[in-house]
């Protein structure tokens, strides 16, 4: 098919295509392809939409040292809001700093929630200052309009005297209702709804603190009563749960129970900053016995055999502890343990029983950070490789085993299977192709360290002679370390 020869033949392309170009091209380049022609503009404006969030926030991050006012700020987030055609379905509006009163946020909350708005969202995250309290009700009514919104984080934080933020307390702010038929994920923080009914939520994710007034207390003693049940909640499948605490000598174990009764789908658990003890885990095994998942930031130990509790937890693949309290001696054993479909292990700083790891053949995948600080370093050492025959990937941090890094890798060579190392924060990495064993059975290998580290190591010549079935090691800037998603990047 002849065209004609004042056709540029890229205006033909599909946006799928064009979508594909705009990810090769830096953020200048790019801003210069949207404005070529109309056609491309709309193109560009749909690839944002999948891919970029409006954020609004009235503190300056990249400028600390602004002397900007927040309200002016605000104001001219309001404008460029009103004079966008843009179309945007993930928002993240912060108001944590400085004060606003109904007349500053106004604006924004009634362009943000206007109904061509309420129907494109599909992420809404919120951060609001208590002062701000005045919106919770506009806010209620207005995620209930939300017709395409899938993910919704809201947090309330507290102002000190002196003006400073932080989350947490127990004073908590509280949605009259909260409702959508669309949400899929819910993430709350400072504020608990007295009522939730999201049919379609699957994640929840929370943050508890009870004594005999909060609402968190009644949530389920209330229910089947005339009141009827408070949350819907019947549905959920993912479950955070960031803090657990409890005033007046009240049972945070028994409630917690209550709490999962009313999860029977329920295949993912994760505990955050709070103790998880002997009585805690027997309730968790007890009262799912669909989880596919559990991650727990301090599991209490008073005894090593503590895990043989998760033996109920038949269909649990993924498996994660940071910290094991009181394992100085002793670490966690799974020689009681039976879980047949274990596939992934995470720790941090909990010490495992090495031994015992042959009871457990199913595990392919393993993240560990090895700590030899208050621990003899027989506990960190012994056994580490040959008893995991069967493990495919293995990624070692090892930040706090400095001195101990040749003795640890010099083991790998016991692990046959292993397909795809990552090493964290290895000590002298330019010296790294000095006390890396071989190890053929490598297919990738990736090196994570900070990034003026990498740019030192220029060995890689040498290092690759140890793995000759690596195409290509892969070093990158580690930007992981502080994040708790044990299951990783991949």
């Amino acid at each position: 098919m002849e065209s004609s020869s004042s056709e540029c033949p890229i205006d033909s392309l599909p946006p799928e295509i064009m979508h594909i170009i705009f990810d090769f091209l830096d953020l200048e380049t790019l801003k210069s392809a949207s404005l070529t022609c109309h056609r491309w503009e709309r193109i560009f404006a749909k690839y944002c939409t999948s891919r970029f969030k409006l954020c609004i926030d009235t503190k300056d991050r990249k400028n600390p040292d602004s002397t900007e006012p927040p309200t002016k700020r605000l104001q001219r987030a309001t404008k460029m809001l009103k004079r966008t055609q843009r179309v945007y379905r993930h928002v993240h509006l912060s108001l944590m700093y400085g004060r606003f009163g109904p007349k500053h946020t106004n604006g924004v909350f009634s362009t943000i929630f206007a109904p061509h708005w309420l129907q494109q969202l599909v992420v809404l995250d919120l951060n609001l200052a208590l002062d701000s309290e005045h919106m919770v009700t506009e806010v209620s009514d207005a995620i209930a309009k939300m017709s395409c919104l899938q993910e919704l984080s809201a947090t309330f934080c507290h102002k000190r005297p002196d003006g400073t933020i932080f989350i947490g307390g127990k004073y908590f702010c509280q949605f009259t209702k909260l409702a959508n038929s669309s949400l899929h994920k819910l993430k709350v923080r400072c504020l608990l709804p007295g009522f939730i009914d999201c049919p379609n939520m699957r994640s929840l994710d929370v943050s508890l603190e009870l004594d005999k007034k909060s609402i968190a207390d009644k949530i389920y003693l209330r229910h089947n009563e005339q009141e009827g049940t408070l949350w819907r909640v019947e549905q959920i499948e993912e479950l955070v749960i960031d803090h657990l605490t409890s005033d007046d000598n009240l049972d945070v174990t028994e409630y917690l129970r209550q709490f999962l009764q009313h999860m029977p789908h329920l295949k993912s658990l994760r505990l955050g900053a709070f103790d998880v003890p002997d009585k805690m885990l027997q309730v968790i095994a007890d009262s799912c016995p669909r989880l596919e998942e559990l991650a727990l930031k301090y599991l209490k130990v008073d005894d090593p055999d503590i895990l043989r509790h998760l033996s109920k937890l038949t269909q649990l693949r993924n498996l994660g502890v940071w910290y094991a309290l009181g394992t100085h001696d002793h670490p966690l054993s799974f020689a009681s343990v039976n879980l047949p479909r274990l596939e992934k292990l995470y720790n941090n700083e909990a010490i495992f029983d090495f031994q015992s790891l042959a009871c457990i053949p199913s595990v392919k995948w393993c993240k560990i950070s090895p700590n030899v600080r208050r621990r003899p370093r027989s506990l960190v050492c012994d056994g580490f490789a040959e008893h995991w025959q069967q493990l495919r990937f293995l990624w070692l941090n090892l930040t706090y085993v400095q001195d101990l890094a040749n003795i640890l890798l010099a083991e790998l060579p016991k692990m046959p299977a292993l397909e795809m190392l990552v090493l964290e924060d290895v000590f002298k990495l330019p010296d790294l192709h000095t006390f890396l064993p071989p190890l053929p059975q490598l297919k990738r290998l990736v090196i994570y360290h900070k990034k003026e580290i990498l740019q030192q190591y220029h060995n890689t010549a040498e290092l690759a002679k140890l793995v000759p079935n690596v195409k290509r090691i892969e070093m990158s800037e580690n930007k992981y370390r502080y994040q708790y998603d044990f299951v990783g990047i991949f």
